[in-house]
């Protein structure tokens, strides 16, 4: 991999500039973002507290490639393995299509939880913001 490679980051990465330590011949490092932390209520009868789900992006570097970035969805909880799953961008904006699709059926239908119309955002916490300069 190129010196400039290995130095810069992609506009999304918010990992401090010159983060990155692949070795040579050896394990590789990641760009990554938090983009969001979504906290999921107790449904009675269904489902008790869980851990959050974290959403990231993440891009794994070794000395000789830079992988395509792919969207994490890390169900562990704090002192769990990590539970993690991922998403090409495409996988991703189809699940969100589709999940999308199925909050508008409900709420066309007059469904929602509690009997009471749930914010969009209820339930979803910004991941850090990129640091000035990225």
């Amino acid at each position: 991999m190129t010196d400039d490679l290995r130095r810069s980051c992609p506009s999304w990465c918010r990992e401090p500039a010159g983060h990155l330590h692949p070795q040579s011949g050896g394990p590789g490092d990641c760009h990554a973002a938090e983009i969001a932390t979504v906290r999921l209520g107790e449904i009675p009868g269904l489902r008790g507290a869980t851990p959050p789900i974290h959403v990231k992006i993440e891009q794994y570097v070794t000395d000789a490639t830079a992988y395509p970035p792919v969207i994490s969805l890390d169900f562990g909880g704090a002192g769990e393995p990590s539970g993690s799953d991922f998403l090409t961008p495409e996988e991703a904006y189809a699940l969100a299509a589709a999940l999308r699709q199925a909050v508008i059926t409900l709420r066309t239908a007059g469904c929602s939880r509690g009997g009471q119309q749930v914010p969009p955002s209820a339930g979803v916490v910004p991941g850090r913001q990129a640091e000035p300069g990225r």
